[in-house]
């Protein structure tokens, strides 16, 4: 009798904290929050100014968007997950949406993600586009000293800073 209340209490307890640590998978790039709303057929307003020729309009760019996934893709090179950190930071490396030190954050993670995957020419090849984009590029004394990208990194800064 006291090894089953035992049993079930223990049970019990560890489907609870089970419960209380689960949470729901975050929202990802491919994948977008649906609407809040959809608006009514009937409350359509005009337009108060001239509309723009689809094709004459500009691009919109969903910025909170490449944010998250600017955060996502270094959280999964954090976790170690170098392959998907590469396939979240590499369109955002060339998508010119985030603001230039973001931009910086997403080339560095994405040349730490190549390098640890042993693609050493990618590394140095983001390292270079990083320099190009901000020749005050750099990295902190302990990651310069990386045995991995610290030379992928000093030798991007030779090629395109000749210094």
């Amino acid at each position: 009798m006291k090894l089953t209340v035992r049993t079930t209490s223990l049970t019990l307890i560890i489907s609870t904290l089970l419960s209380a640590c689960a949470s729901t998978p975050p929202a990802t790039v491919n994948h977008p929050a649906p609407p809040l709303a959809s608006p009514s057929p009937l409350s359509v307003t005009p337009p108060t100014q001239p509309s723009t020729p689809p094709s004459a309009a500009a691009p919109t760019v969903d910025t909170a968007a490449n944010e998250r996934a600017l955060v996502a893709g270094i959280s999964a090179y954090d976790r170690g997950d170098f392959g998907n950190a590469i396939k979240m930071l590499a369109p955002l490396s060339t998508d010119g949406s985030l603001d230039p030190s973001q931009q910086l954050r997403a080339l560095k993670t994405l040349a730490f993600s190549q390098c640890s995957t042993g693609a050493v020419t990618a590394c140095r090849q983001t390292f270079e586009r990083a320099f190009r984009a901000d020749s005050n590029f750099d990295l902190a004394a302990a990651e310069r000293g990386h045995p991995i990208w610290g030379p992928q990194f000093e030798r991007a800064r030779r090629t395109v800073l000749a210094r």
